[in-house]
């Protein structure tokens, strides 16, 4: 028994190795991968070749798959993004927009699945409510990413729909699961939920108390420290939600919004996702494929309807979507986004496990149910790319300086002349020469506190430059854009301060300034020339893993851009057309500032 299941688990984790692999290099980009991975296991198992037997150890493995999933989909949901929409200013307001578009998709859903359940097409109408009005991140997420959409208020009302269609559903379906299994289920969820809050409030108090020094020497002499973390958390609600009658996804999905609110590093948070998809996550989709009974899917004529109607069904919820965008988007952008929001995947594979476990779905409803969000999933992307074109003229970084005099108003020319937006702004104007008309903005405050500077939008911007003539202001406003996650902080402070290593605060001495251009000059005339004069060398961060692991000849979005080094860690590679690129590499980069800026935000996405 132990030999059959290790051979059992060895074929389905080759399985996960080989498909990505023949995915690239058959050139198949627009397949996902856990599409793929469902579609082998399909093949391999109870409706195909019979392979991939169902034993002990590979449900253990799937099971904790399927757990792990949920805890990176309550990762996914982006806090930072809802405050961020919270606060703008403007008619299109992305957290009001999709809070609207959500609640007309729910009520739909409703209106649908009554209507199917009348059909006796199926038996629980809030039950199917709930799959037919969830929304998939992971394919929403990378679509927008790709596409430069993040930062406009089109992608972020798109992808806050789709955050908040996951957070209610999955608290829905918790709550809906312990009502069916007890009479008392009701008060256990919202027990687990009032602990979840009170968790969170007592581990941010235990952060903020324990001194900084001692956690750093923690992290040094333990690197694994956070990971285990983060299992130990994931256990914990897991082992807490099944004791109060809850379904364990539930304390997973909780133990991944906890982990997300703490605002967690992007190569934690990629290492996390690494692990998930390198291992447990492919095991689940390959059993989830393993499992589909296609053959009694045919045989099953309710089933066999159900598959083109809830197909039919996850796009048409998502119409009430299009006169809320309307409002604020083009023709276009609105069917679009009823098109990318009607993709569904991992929520509904989710719900349709814990609906076969309770008895409310068979196994050959659940799937016609898994292929209809795999259809939605292969359909959804390509009309969306088809539709909404890429944004590359609003993904200019804006650039915020504070302080008038004779550096930062040649900096303002300069950064303009190169692409950026550039915002100017200063208690004392007559450190100016007179110039009536400048092609960037110039703001006169009334001083350069920090209340003020915020009541102008200075830490809105994506580079805050603090350039004033008073180190210890300059400094404070560098610690206030920290705070407010400014992506670039530059401070002119000549005694440089104590930072913590993962600060964001990068400190200009003049004096240690001149003295290093002097010295450069000197040693290095030629490189010097190239960067001040001609002015077109970026450093450009790999953070979209479309791009990992791929040689820089494969590039095809490198263009005549000319790559010099490859910065990896403490590494400077030389690079040549077989180098491989890894997240996390930095690449400088010889171009044009407007492709420049077209590379970082394909590379940077």
């Amino acid at each position: 028994m132990e030999h059959h299941s290790v051979l059992s688990l060895m074929i389905v984790v080759i399985v996960a190795f080989v498909i990505p692999i023949a995915l690239h290099r058959l050139r198949w980009n627009a397949i996902p991968v856990v599409v793929a991975e469902i579609a082998a296991g399909l093949v391999l198992g109870k409706s195909g070749l019979q392979i991939i037997q169902q034993d002990q150890l590979l449900e253990l493995l799937s099971m904790l798959g399927i757990i792990y999933l949920m805890f990176l989909t309550g990762l996914e949901v982006d806090f930072e993004l809802i405050q961020k929409s919270r606060n703008q200013k403007g008619s299109a307001n992305p957290l009001t927009i999709s809070l609207l578009g959500f609640g007309g998709i729910f009520v739909l859903s409703f209106l649908l699945a009554w209507v199917f359940s009348l059909f006796g097409i199926v038996e629980d109408a809030f039950f199917m409510t709930l799959i037919i009005s969830t929304i998939s991140v992971s394919v929403t997420l990378p679509v927008l990413k790709d596409k430069g959409l993040l930062e406009v208020p089109l992608g972020q009302s798109i992808l806050l729909t789709a955050v908040i269609a996951d957070f209610i559903t999955m608290i829905l379906l918790a709550v809906y699961v312990a009502f069916k299994k007890s009479s008392e289920g009701v008060m256990s969820t919202l027990l687990l939920l009032l602990f979840f809050v009170v968790f969170f409030v007592v581990y941010r108090l235990i952060q903020i108390m324990k001194p900084r020094k001692l956690a750093e020497k923690i992290q040094k002499e333990t690197i694994s420290i956070s990971t285990r973390g983060v299992f130990a958390l994931i256990l914990f609600f897991v082992a807490l939600s099944e004791g109060v009658g809850a379904e364990n996804i539930l304390g997973a999905f909780l133990a991944g919004v906890i982990v997300s609110l703490l605002s967690p590093k992007r190569e934690f948070v990629r290492q996390l996702n690494a692990f998930g998809f390198g291992f447990l996550i492919p095991i689940f989709f390959v059993m989830v494929g393993a499992k589909l009974d296609l053959i009694g899917l045919l045989k099953d004529p309710l089933a066999l309807v159900l598959f083109p109607v809830m197909l039919f069904a996850f796009f048409l919820s998502k119409v009430p979507v299009w006169p809320v965008f309307r409002r604020y988007f083009d023709r276009n952008e609105s069917i679009g986004s009823v098109t990318i929001l009607g993709s569904t995947l991992s929520l509904v594979i989710a719900a349709s496990a814990v609906g076969m476990d309770m008895g409310i779905i068979s196994n050959t409803t659940n799937t016609a149910l898994v292929l209809a969000a795999v259809v939605t999933v292969l359909i959804s992307p390509v009309i969306f790319q088809r539709l909404v074109p890429d944004r590359e003229k609003d993904t200019v970084s804006s650039v915020a300086l504070v302080g008038f005099n004779a550096i930062t108003l040649k900096l303002a020319h300069d950064l303009h002349h190169d692409g950026y937006d550039v915002y100017l702004f200063g208690s004392d104007k007559s450190n100016l020469e007179p110039v009536n008309q400048r092609p960037y903005d110039v703001v006169e405050l009334e001083s350069n506190e920090l209340a003020v500077l915020e009541r102008h939008e200075v830490f809105t911007k994506d580079i805050v430059v603090a350039f004033t003539n008073d180190d210890e202001r300059n400094f404070d406003i560098a610690k206030k854009a920290e705070e407010q996650g400014v992506n670039q902080i530059i401070a002119r402070v000549e005694e440089k301060p104590a930072l913590p290593e993962d600060s964001r605060i990068q400190v200009v001495s003049t004096f240690f300034s001149n003295m290093t251009l002097v010295k450069a000059m000197i040693e290095y005339p030629s490189v010097i020339n190239l960067v001040t004069t001609e002015g077109h060398l970026q450093e450009i961060p790999m953070l979209n893993d479309r791009y990992h692991d791929r040689r820089l000849r494969d590039l095809n979005i490198l263009g005549d851009s000319l790559v010099l080094r490859v910065l990896r860690e403490n590494e400077v590679i030389v690079p040549h057309g077989d180098t491989v690129v890894q997240l996390g590499d930095r690449l400088i980069v010889s171009d044009t500032p407007e492709h420049a800026r077209r590379l970082r935000r394909i590379l940077s996405g």
